[in-house]
């Protein structure tokens, strides 16, 4: 079998070559998979552990990949052409093992304090950051590469066992689930404004900021305050759905006859002030945030960084709030293209949040559920499962939290929609994981 010139090319004297990659069909039906025979010796050819480029293949492929440590293989399910495995490792040497500037194949890889990933470039001293918002890249953040061109083992890596996720789990059993109720959002936004205003980045992913509190009685008391004006603000700023003329004045007469009753007053108690006050001040930051966002849409995400901070700080908002905006100010029935188009912008917001779990639940409910259940997005509504799937790739959900909201269900009709949408997506994470435990107690 000849080999093949790293990086492309027919010059028979190139020095650095790799043998093709070798693919076999196995299995049938449900059971269908490819197993790339040569994996290990793709992976000495390319100085990278054969892992990464297994999952990257069928990352690339939207399948599920396994690894056979003691055959050296890994598989990629379904049925998938030699020819199409060779052009995505092929797709990977350019991404993860050429230098960028003189395009040889002497880049090591290492992991920098950041938890980014750092290429070196022993040619010509090339020193810089790889695509972190690939999904291999949380791959590689999870297995670290070692020094013999090979995966750090989990005691090295500091990586969970089995046992230790069995007991997590556990324990989360004996809590309960009402910390993880998505359909529930006022629980989830209740101490959203409950810190101290802080700076959500100047493009540096670095710092997240110190999250830090004065813990006196006083700055308790005051921060309590801002939560609950904070959570009235966006309640009535964020309500999609609007009352009937008729059901509205219905409520009215209701209501004035329950204060005749009780010899109230006829002033207005809404506890979220005046309408119109609040309708002007949800425009005004709707009419800010879109702004932001046209800067991330022409690349500036430095310059949308810092305009949501103005308004962050204007508005007394918290970053669940500004994700919300920027869901209903930017996104409409092209969300999946437009989540693309701002995916920066939404993984710096996410990254400087104080608590990313509740934010991931957040982007779920109410955000994504009024994106796709607004008046005439029922297109967008049969493509849930697309859109979440987008969402997962660029990291801005994770896989648990995504199975948590599906598995909760619902008892709305959107709720219930939404699921049934989702459901395809859903049920390849459920299979990935699955396979995932299984190549675990393999690998013990």
């Amino acid at each position: 079998m000849s080999l093949l010139n790293i990086g492309g090319g027919d010059d028979p004297a190139y020095r650095y070559k790799m043998p093709p990659v070798v693919g076999k069909k196995e299995g049938i039906g449900n059971g269908k998979k490819t197993v790339i025979v040569n994996a290990t010796d793709v992976g000495k050819a390319l100085k990278r552990p054969w892992q990464y480029i297994v999952k990257y293949c069928a990352v690339e492929l939207g399948a599920v990949s396994t690894f056979d440590k003691e055959q050296g293989s890994g598989t990629v399910n379904g049925w998938h052409e030699t020819a199409d495995l060779q052009n995505k490792t092929n797709k990977f040497i350019k991404e993860w093992v050429l230098c960028p500037r003189c395009k040889l194949p002497e880049t090591s890889m290492e992991i920098g304090k950041k938890k980014d990933i750092i290429f070196d470039c022993k040619a010509c001293g090339y020193h810089g950051q790889a695509d972190m918002m690939h999904k291999l890249a949380t791959f590689i953040l999870n297995n670290p590469p070692d020094s013999k061109g090979g995966i750090q083992d989990k005691a090295q890596a500091g990586k969970k066992t089995k046992e230790d996720r069995k007991r997590e789990k556990a324990e989360k059993r004996t809590k309960g689930d009402d910390d993880d109720d998505a359909d529930d959002n006022d629980d989830d936004k209740k101490d959203d404004g409950d810190k101290e205003p802080v700076d959500i980045g100047d493009g540096d992913d670095g710092d997240d900021g110190d999250w830090s509190m004065d813990t006196s009685a006083a700055a308790v008391k005051a921060r309590e305050d801002q939560a609950q004006a904070s959570f009235d603000k966006i309640e009535a700023a964020m309500s999609d759905t609007k009352l009937s003329d008729a059901k509205e004045g219905k409520e009215g007469k209701e209501g004035k006859k329950k204060k005749k009753k009780k010899g109230d007053d006829d002033d207005d108690d809404d506890p979220f002030g005046d309408k119109a006050e609040i309708e002007a001040a949800r425009k005004a930051i709707g009419a800010e945030v879109q702004a932001a966002c046209e800067k991330s849409a022409a690349g500036e995400v430095d310059g949308a960084i810092k305009a949501l901070m103005v308004t962050y700080e204007k508005h007394g908002l918290s970053h669940d709030d500004l994700l919300g905006f920027i869901f209903e100010s930017a996104f409409d029935e092209d969300a999946i293209k437009q989540v693309k188009t701002h995916h920066k912008l939404l993984t710096k917001l996410l990254k400087a949040s104080p608590d990313k779990k509740k934010s991931g639940k957040f982007l779920l409910s109410p955000c994504i559920e009024n994106l796709v259940g607004a008046e005439g997005r029922g297109a967008l509504l049969k493509k849930t499962a697309n859109l979440l799937k987008v969402m997962y790739d660029l990291d801005l959900l994770e896989e648990e939290t995504i199975i948590k909201w599906f598995d909760k269900g619902s008892k709305r009709k959107l709720g219930k929609a939404m699921r049934e949408a989702a459901e395809p997506f859903v049920s390849w994470l459920k299979e990935a994981d699955e396979d995932e435990d299984e190549d675990d107690d393999d690998d013990e």
